[in-house]
């Protein structure tokens, strides 16, 4: 687009509509817009259930601030019982205008049903209709699950890596832990994204790419702890495979000290990546991300 002012087409905001519909009705759920104090006190309710963060993770009052000035506010429902909620505000990236995510959660029973699915697809819609064009988040490099879901379900790409970014939480899910965190961009428009969401994109899996001579710079080693490999070798390759557990939470239970191991090589070995030029294009599997070239389109 030619302008800041530019928005995205109006046929483009009509399918992504579409699109969130048909993902909202897969799951079971129906999502809408909430602004009522007494809804968002309920939105609160399963927000706080999810991250474990009574009171903390966000307030009803700036609920109604953020919904009354024009950001984005989403519930979801399964019959007449709340399950799901999404909190974004208007902001700013590469000096365009953006909506930032800054809470997306679901609970625990609809996680693997699609719900989460449905409520970004229906976050792109709202922003789409409302004239932008990319979203941003934040998510934990070293959560497998979420790695998949953003790059490779969604087609976001990972910009920044962002070190303890937030500085200590103490939730459940944080606890004891840096927040590093990798700054995911939906670039709603493009045809990248267009392609995932339409189901064309296969990206291969990880022992595929490994025969095809892709490095792997970060692996789980037989012990568990991270092994590093030629990390300057693997920053000059074409791609470059990196590793994470595939269950870190389960891991900072029952290890701490070895999850802290995992934080601190991955910091290490992303911010090397990173700092080469390279980015996260997708994940190869469970636990493997794809490293390649800033702006890529693999697997197009």
């Amino acid at each position: 687009m030619s302008s800041s002012s530019a928005g995205p087409p109006a046929d483009l905001a009509g399918s992504a509509a579409a699109l969130a519909r048909a993902a909202e009705l897969k799951a079971g759920v129906a999502i809408d817009v909430v602004e009522e104090v007494d809804r968002l006190h309920d939105l609160t309710r399963v927000i706080d259930a999810v991250w474990h963060r009574e009171g903390e993770a966000v307030s009803v009052e700036l609920l109604r601030a953020l919904a009354h000035t024009g950001s984005c506010v989403l519930g979801s429902w399964s019959g007449a019982e709340l399950v799901g909620a999404s909190v974004a505000f208007r902001g700013l990236y590469g000096g365009r205008p953006c909506l930032h995510s800054h809470i997306t959660c679901v609970v625990p029973d609809l996680q693997l049903r699609g719900a989460g699915y449905a409520l970004k697809l229906r976050q792109r819609a709202w922003a789409l209709a409302n004239g932008i064009d990319t979203i941003t988040w934040t998510f934990d490099p070293l959560v497998a699950r979420n790695g998949h879901f953003n790059l490779t379900k969604l087609g976001a790409g990972a910009d920044e890596y962002l070190v303890d970014f937030y500085g200590p939480l103490r939730d459940e899910v944080n606890a004891g832990d840096a927040t590093d965190r990798l700054l995911a961009v939906w670039r709603l428009a493009s045809p990248r994204v267009a392609r995932t969401l339409s189901g064309e994109v296969r990206v291969p899996g990880a022992e595929e790419l490994r025969r095809q001579g892709d490095p792997v710079v970060l692996d789980v080693g037989p012990d568990g702890r991270p092994v590093r490999a030629g990390v300057a070798e693997g920053a000059r390759a074409a791609r470059t495979l990196l590793r994470i557990p595939d269950d870190i939470g389960a891991l900072r239970s029952s290890d701490p000290a070895r999850a802290a191991s995992w934080r601190n090589a991955a910091r290490e070995v992303m911010t090397a990546l990173f700092a080469s030029g390279l980015r996260p294009l997708a994940s190869a599997g469970p636990g493997w991300y794809v490293f390649g070239p800033a702006g890529s389109e693999w697997p197009s």
